[in-house]
């Protein structure tokens, strides 16, 4: 459904002394909780600065509020959130985007659809009726930036400005037809292991399914 993660950045106070990757080096990084997502991308941006899997010292805060308020007291150095939470904050003058993990983590999935063991063995085709619908709309936003950025901007409540800088940095990372990249799906399966989450790596076609994929319209 969404590829590598360019809908999570790394935030900054807006008075931060950090102006590199290299810079964060030791540095506190507030992410949601242990083993999640959040968590997994400060350790694989800290392993590709050749620092290690700790080479930050990464804190679980929970809730976004909670990591906020302990970025505004000084108790982090940054924070993983939302980048639209991120453009948010910069506009009210609170914090800074500074990089998004989709630059990071290209091969990589954010987000997929699934589907119970008895809708795929017994009504197949309203799960493609349903991938096929989904993949029209992701069709139709890719060529009405206009009217989906309007749109959106009144679901989410969010300014217009807003809306446009996420649509921007996300609406290449929504896949156009559900084909899986091996690549992705080998990263994915290593950081099961890594964060703990399964004891060993699990055989690719355990994770995935790819019968109703690419879905053709």
């Amino acid at each position: 459904m969404y590829g590598p993660p360019a809908n999570l950045a790394l935030v900054l106070p807006l008075d931060s002394p950090i102006k590199t990757v290299g810079d964060l080096k030791g540095k506190r990084i507030g992410v949601t909780t242990t083993g999640s997502l959040t968590d997994w991308l400060v350790r694989e941006l800290s392993r590709q600065q050749g620092w290690g899997s700790d080479g930050m010292q990464i804190l679980a805060l929970g809730q976004m509020q909670a990591r906020l308020a302990a970025i505004q007291r000084g108790e982090l150095d940054g924070m993983v959130i939302e980048a639209a939470t991120g453009y948010e904050l910069e506009e009210a003058g609170k914090a800074k985007n500074f990089m998004l993990f989709g630059d990071i983590a290209k091969d990589f999935y954010t987000h997929v659809i699934f589907a119970t063991d008895d809708v795929i063995d017994k009504r197949p085709q309203l799960l493609r009726r349903f991938l096929r619908g989904w993949f029209k709309t992701i069709a139709f936003m890719r060529s009405n930036k206009d009217f989906v950025v309007a749109s959106e901007a009144k679901t989410i409540e969010v300014k217009p400005s807003i809306a446009a800088k996420i649509y921007d940095a996300q609406i290449s990372g929504l896949s156009a037809d559900g084909a899986w990249n091996p690549v992705a799906i080998d990263v994915i399966r290593h950081s099961l292991k890594e964060l703990g989450i399964l004891p060993f790596v699990p055989e690719a076609n355990t994770i995935y399914n790819d019968q109703f994929v690419p879905v053709k319209f």
